[in-house]
């Protein structure tokens, strides 16, 4: 029995048409018996929640606030009236200027009777400039003027608030001191 070699190659094309023509009865038969559910065979989408972008906003934060001085910076601490509505300055604190929250446009600061504080004062003309920066990194600049000469006790100074900024230096610890005033020149907003 001998074979041409065409009709093994013909053998091997009718038996793929064959092979492709049962594969697609195949699917036609499964298309026809699952015509109605052939979702079925696909699983569900599930509803997914829109998600809102985020939005990353820096926040910008100057703490703790501070108070310079020509050149020298002081934390701010709160001060305020005692009960008996006297104003008391903690004696020994250097690098601390304490701030008596008076009204809105008024600002003072007072300063122990530390030596550097002491010898910052004699140092200060009428060219320097004070800054106070807040929280949130506001900032008001203030120009100064020349220590004034009368001396001011300090139970006094919630009285003499006058617009702009005003600076105690308590030079004793009886309460007595020398006033600094400042006029506002700018004001920054973050």
């Amino acid at each position: 029995m001998n074979q041409k070699p065409s009709s093994n190659r013909t053998q091997i094309i009718v038996v793929a048409s064959l092979l492709g023509v049962g594969i697609l009865a195949l699917i036609g038969i499964f298309a026809y018996l699952f015509r109605g559910n052939i979702m079925l065979l696909v699983p569900p989408a599930t509803p997914t929640q829109a998600i809102a972008p985020t939005v990353l906003v820096p926040t910008v934060t100057c703490e703790p606030q501070t108070f310079v001085l020509s050149a020298v910076t002081f934390h701010i601490q709160n001060l305020t009236l005692a009960a008996d509505g006297s104003l008391t300055l903690p004696p020994s604190t250097s690098g601390v200027a304490y701030e008596f929250d008076s009204t809105e446009g008024n600002y003072l600061f007072l300063l122990s009777p530390t030596p550097e504080n002491i010898s910052l004062k004699t140092t200060l003309t009428a060219e320097n400039t004070a800054k106070i920066i807040g929280a949130d990194c506001s900032s008001r600049t203030f120009d100064i003027s020349a220590p004034e000469s009368n001396t001011v006790n300090v139970s006094a100074l919630p009285n003499q608030l006058t617009s702009g900024l005003t600076i105690f230096f308590q030079t004793d610890t009886s309460g007595n001191g020398i006033v600094v005033r400042g006029d506002l020149t700018e004001r920054t907003f973050p």
